[in-house]
């Protein structure tokens, strides 16, 4: 991992515990905003991969898709075969209420699961990067 790559991936880890940080004051705070929450819950995850990705210098594409990315990483860390089906249930949720359409908002019971699902992946990933030595 070069410098570069170091600092890049921080910057998109830290990114990532903001829009985690967010999905929380949407999803558990006074005034929810599930539909809101969640797509922060799946740009949280999108966030925190796109660091492992960056600092292991494993290019990708512009992608919603979290199962796309998580096997991106499967080369460098086999263990995130684990959030395979997190990133199945997150991905759809990038798009699925950000506009009107058949579901305009999502219960607080899924709301609340998107939360859990996107902690675990970014817990995790900013623990495995904590243990990285930086250049």
């Amino acid at each position: 991992m070069t410098s570069e790559s170091h600092h890049l991936a921080c910057a998109w880890l830290a990114k990532a515990q903001s829009d985690l940080a967010t999905a929380r004051l949407l999803i558990i705070g006074d005034e929810p905003y599930f539909d809101t929450g969640c797509y922060h819950c799946q740009q949280a995850a999108e966030k925190a991969i796109k660091a492992w990705l960056t600092a292991m210098e494993i290019p990708f594409i512009k992608t919603h898709s979290l199962e796309l990315l998580i096997g991106l990483c499967l080369p460098s860390a086999p263990d995130m075969l684990i959030f395979l089906d997190h990133g199945v249930e997150l991905s759809p949720l990038a798009t699925e209420f950000r506009y009107p359409g058949d579901v305009f908002e999502p219960s607080h019971d899924e709301a609340s699961h998107a939360l859990h699902l996107a902690e675990e992946i970014t817990n995790w990933i900013s623990n495995k990067f904590a243990d990285l030595s930086p250049p």
